[in-house]
């Protein structure tokens, strides 16, 4: 099989900068990642992980339902995030991130023609049962299910852009993000002050869920002079 671009988020600065190379001719030196065969080793790894780490996330969030709602923290700026009752928004995403697993179990199933997905009855057996059986599955899916290779976004049914963002979302109402340096500059695509760099990334990103978009460090300093030289150029004004 001859190599591809890997499809996950390690390659989003790269094919940012092949849409303005097509478009404007604009070079770039970003180098891509490529996949082995389809992803690269690094997001294979991330998603068996992140696989790995959901019945535990899954519990946290439901104790949610018990001990009250989390603040929502992204996505409200210019309005209050009110649940119509305790417990609600983890009740909530506890029911979507379990409902995507067990929906994920049953299209592989059906793309193998393995047996239907048993009863596996109270809530935690089928996150389990879920889970082991996505893991059984998994190096599979990332190479010859049939999304396997389209690119990872908020809308992507590759089932890595799945588990992906099942964690993530997990992994932020729980308050478990790993420590952020927030660059306080608007994002140059949707003009929020959402930028941020998590520790060992190698990219800055939006953390706006409709943006998303990446920067390398020479993106943003690139970026953040363009933004100062603009200022001063309305001061002199």
């Amino acid at each position: 099989m001859t190599p591809a671009p890997c499809p996950g988020s390690c390659n989003n600065a790269w094919r940012k900068a092949e849409v303005a190379l097509a478009a404007d001719g604009t070079d770039h030196d970003i180098p891509v990642t490529w996949g082995q065969p389809v992803h690269c080793l690094r997001c294979t790894g991330r998603t068996h992980a992140q696989l790995a780490e959901l019945p535990e996330l899954v519990v946290a969030i439901s104790l949610e339902a018990v001990h009250g709602t989390a603040p929502k923290t992204t996505g409200t700026i210019g309005r209050a995030a009110t649940p119509a009752w305790p417990g609600q928004a983890a009740r909530l995403l506890t029911d979507l991130v379990i409902g995507g697993m067990l929906e994920l179990e049953d299209d592989i199933r059906e793309l193998r023609h393995l047996s239907r997905r048993p009863a596996r009855g109270i809530e935690g057996r089928r996150v389990t049962g879920a889970v082991r059986f996505l893991t059984a599955h998994l190096d599979w899916a990332l190479t010859e299910h049939p999304l396997a290779e389209e690119v990872h976004d908020r809308l992507s049914g590759n089932p890595a852009a799945q588990i992906h963002g099942w964690h993530r979302a997990a992994l932020r109402f729980t308050r478990r993000d790993a420590r952020l340096e927030h660059h306080r500059i608007p994002c140059p695509r949707c003009e929020l002050l959402t930028l941020f760099r998590a520790d060992g990334d190698d990219y800055i990103e939006c953390r706006n869920i409709n943006c998303q978009t990446l920067l390398t460090p020479a993106e943003l300093y690139a970026h953040t002079k363009a933004v100062a030289d603009a200022y001063k150029s309305q001061v002199a004004a």
